[in-house]
């Protein structure tokens, strides 16, 4: 039904700018922008075992698509976030009564393009992991049941740049394992202050 929604929008712009006066100048973008909503509306929600290789796929979309299917808990460790809509799914959750945890590196959250303090202000726990080094984890558990990990930073260069990598998966013992690091590093960080 969403998709059938998303692209039944996505025609009517399309047949109303054609017919424009300047139809035949913003064709061109607006072509490139009905690809790109009709891509986005035909991600769906990643299975367990499945892989994910930016830039060439919506790695970002399906992250995102990951995320809503949260119903009791998000727990996200990872070194960099700055995806304006991972941030937005991550609020959207909270605010339905998810329970969210965001772990990011200490240095990184602090740059110009990192979105931690958006999340600490929309009401999401954000802590600073304190470790010697970096905090260099990419992985979120969601209902600490299924995991989504690999070398993908959860920003706009990961997914529109560079070569990187997700791997979705299921399996009780590899999530617990995952589970019992983030918790360890949960209680060994510091409150996010900014």
């Amino acid at each position: 039904m969403r998709t059938f929604c998303v692209l039944s929008v996505v025609v009517f712009g399309l047949i109303f700018s054609i017919h424009s006066a300047d139809a035949g100048r913003k064709r061109n973008g607006i072509v490139k922008e009905v690809e790109n909503l009709v891509q986005e509306a035909m991600v769906e929600a990643p299975l367990n075992h499945e892989v994910c290789f930016s830039p060439e796929e919506r790695c970002d979309l399906k992250l995102v698509r990951f995320v809503e299917t949260a119903k009791a808990s998000i727990d996200i460790a990872v070194f960099d976030i700055n995806l304006d809509q991972l941030v937005h799914a991550i609020l959207v959750a909270s605010k339905k009564g998810v329970r969210v945890r965001v772990l990011v590196d200490i240095r990184q959250s602090k740059g110009p393009y990192s979105l931690a303090s958006t999340l600490k202000k929309g009401g999401i726990e954000v802590r600073r992991g304190v470790q010697r080094g970096l905090m260099h984890h990419k992985f979120v558990i969601v209902d600490g049941k299924r995991l989504e990990t690999g070398s993908f930073n959860y920003t706009n260069h990961a997914s529109r740049a560079n070569q990187e990598n997700q791997v979705y998966l299921d399996e009780a013992s590899i999530v617990s394992r995952f589970s019992s690091r983030f918790q360890k590093s949960w209680e060994q960080s510091r409150e996010f202050g900014g």
